[in-house]
């Protein structure tokens, strides 16, 4: 990296992070505004290591792909100065207009924010919702590679930030992101801006409902495979809040409807006791580690249940930290099944020694497929966080500064122990909910407003304050109770 990148911005914080991927991608949107003057841009979600974007009614060819990393690199090399533009929202709305830049403008009517913050590079404008460096010159490391029919823009992460990631399939992801932008196109949501008007029009009861339809669709799919096979244990996985304890008890459900019983338990009883953890050399025990486990008593229940159809399983007490000393009784018919549900249910330490004809794995995450505005999405990390803010001050007592501060160590551990993995699930399951943003909005603003000046977790609160305030507020009488959302708002039927 030069100089200024080392001095100016440091990328191995989250708000660094941030910083540098808005600068990246302003640069980029000023590259393909004029290039491909008057063709509508959008950057979409998060695959393969990078974020992938795609142009209106263009399949981009590798000579296009190498014109805009020249035409990026100019800038970098020329360090423009990157403006800021402090107005009224009716002023920035009005601005955008003039500029064509109507979906943004179309966002910005329904946020409750007075002042708007634009930021404009060489005549270009856009909107983020957290910083953007000072000029053009803060960054350097970047990569582009075609991703039919768009591409895919690659930036450093906050673990290796003098590198760029490794290019890495991850098709099955690819695939339910797909599915799903397939699903808004049906319910006809394709950003937020479509999303209020249901709101405001009074239709966002059909939209609840249909959302909830469909992923009902696909857990009767799910069940039906799985009715199909002659599995014993389904190993159901994925990163903090995305709605795994709902999402077990509801395929148990859909289990039914094919003849087949299931029982569930959880991987957090297999915790061994927090004074028997070995702690790093800060002196802190690594929660997240699947080292937290006995996994040699989980595999050796699995194997008593696949032969004798009987074992006894441990259970943690989790506010003394330590492990009951009485053991569950649990029994496993041959027409039944057992859900086993926890973030490291697809490490395959967990299940080496177990037949492999008889484990079935689900990764689950809020795979959030709704824009902001062309320029702006909504992240998986963003929509995990905002749950469980909300579940954490309801159920665990703990305030939205409490789980601010927590937040990055969760998401160093889910790096570590469960985004590898998810490519090796037989299917992936998105618990996003085109609707949850304006019904957590309800409970989260909130809960996010007790966050202090002087708290270092204040201008994250702030930022998250800022994208909420772009979605409506959604009733919850139209969720019903078995909802994965109710898991966080409360009033689950699986509670």
């Amino acid at each position: 990296m030069n100089e200024i990148v080392n001095r100016k911005i440091d990328i191995t914080t989250i708000p660094g992070i941030r910083k540098y991927r808005n600068t990246l991608q302003l640069i980029l949107l000023k590259v393909l505004h004029d290039i491909f003057p008057h063709r509508k841009v959008k950057i979409e979600y998060s695959i393969n290591k990078g974020c992938y974007c795609n142009i209106d009614s263009i399949r981009i060819t590798q000579d296009d792909i190498d014109k805009i990393k020249r035409n990026i690199q100019n800038y970098i090399d020329s360090d423009v100065e990157i403006k800021e533009i402090y107005c009224t929202r009716s002023k920035a709305i009005k601005l955008l207009r003039e500029h064509n830049i109507h979906d943004i403008a179309d966002s910005l009517e329904y946020v409750s924010n007075k002042k708007v913050l634009i930021y404009e590079l060489d005549g270009f404008l856009s909107v983020f919702y957290s910083e953007v460096a000072e000029s053009t010159g803060y960054v350097d490391l970047f990569d582009i590679k075609p991703y039919d029919p768009g591409f895919i823009f690659f930036y450093p992460t906050r673990h290796k930030p003098f590198e760029l990631p490794m290019y890495t399939e991850q098709n099955k992801l690819a695939s339910v992101f797909g599915e799903f932008n397939k699903w808004n196109e049906i319910l006809g949501i394709p950003d937020v801006t479509s999303l209020n008007k249901k709101v405001q029009e009074g239709s966002i009861n059909d939209i609840i409902l249909a959302s909830e339809a469909l992923q009902d669709i696909k857990l009767g799919e799910i069940s039906r495979d799985i009715s199909k096979t002659q599995m014993k244990f389904i190993m159901i996985a994925g990163p903090s809040s995305s709605g795994k304890t709902t999402f077990a008890n509801r395929l148990r459900i859909h289990l039914i409807v094919h003849g087949i019983n299931a029982k569930i338990i959880s991987l957090d009883d297999y915790y061994i006791n927090r004074a028997d953890m070995i702690p790093d050399k800060y002196g802190k025990v690594d929660l997240e580690s699947i080292d937290a486990l006995d996994i040699r008593a989980f595999k050796e229940n699995m194997n008593e249940l696949s032969e004798k159809g009987f074992t006894k399983i441990p259970s943690f007490d989790f506010p003394t930290a330590t492990r009951r000393p009485e053991l569950i009784p649990i029994s496993l018919k041959n027409d039944e099944v057992l859900i086993i549900e926890g973030i490291h249910g697809l490490n395959p330490l967990m299940t080496e020694g177990i037949r492999d004809e008889h484990i079935f794995k689900i990764y689950i995450s809020a795979l959030t497929t709704i824009n902001i505005d062309n320029h702006n999405r909504f992240s998986t990390t963003d929509t995990r966080l905002i749950r469980r803010i909300t579940r954490d001050y309801q159920y665990r007592n703990a305030s939205a500064s409490h789980t601010l501060h927590m937040w990055e160590s969760v998401r160093s551990g889910e790096d570590k122990y469960i985004f590898p993995f998810q490519e090796q699930a037989d299917v992936i399951f998105n618990s996003a909910l085109l609707y949850e943003h304006g019904l957590l909005r309800n409970i989260a603003e909130s809960i996010l407003r007790k966050v202090k000046k002087d708290d270092s977790a204040y201008c994250e609160s702030r930022r998250l304050l800022d994208i909420l305030s772009a979605f409506e507020r959604i009733d919850s009488n139209a969720v019903p109770p078995s909802s994965i959302i109710r898991e966080f708002i409360g009033g689950s039927c699986f509670h």
